[in-house]
């Protein structure tokens, strides 16, 4: 199996996992030749979703974190870093847990053309055999080593 990415920071450390975990592999596609680089247009879904989260609640805190620290209200410091957390924490939390609800509720539509699965993700994930036949778990032993 081959994970294509984007060059997006999140994803560096997901490709080397994904290299190492299949570097003993056999198959055409082991070790370094499981992962590649690409352009994020042939992952629309996800950038599409990551752009709405920005825009609907994430800038917010960003911007308000960037402020912050432009003031020198924030130095990055052990004490700056658990004052934030003790201030914002909960705040951050219960916002995620909210748009957490609100996405996995929410209804993908059916794509014509597309493979893709459609229905809410919450039911997706709690009972897949509903919405397709295909099963892709693959069972992992760390001990086979």
């Amino acid at each position: 199996m081959r994970l294509r990415t984007d060059c997006g920071t999140e994803n560096g450390l997901m490709a080397a996992l994904h290299c190492s975990l299949r570097s003993e592999h056999g198959d055409e596609f082991a070790g370094t030749k499981s992962h590649m680089y690409g352009t994020s247009t042939a992952n629309q879904r996800i950038e599409s979703w990551w752009s709405y989260f920005r825009k609907q609640r994430s800038q917010f805190w960003m911007d308000l974190f960037g402020d912050l620290r432009e003031r020198h209200l924030f130095n990055g410091s052990y004490l700056h870093i658990c004052l934030v957390r003790f201030c914002f924490l909960d705040v951050l939390q219960k916002e995620l847990d909210e748009y957490k609800q609100f996405w996995n509720t929410h209804t993908i539509r059916p794509v014509r053309q597309s493979q893709c699965p459609s229905g809410k993700p919450e039911a997706m994930y709690h009972v897949p055999h509903s919405f397709t036949e295909v099963w892709f778990e693959e069972v992992f032993n760390v001990h086979s080593r």
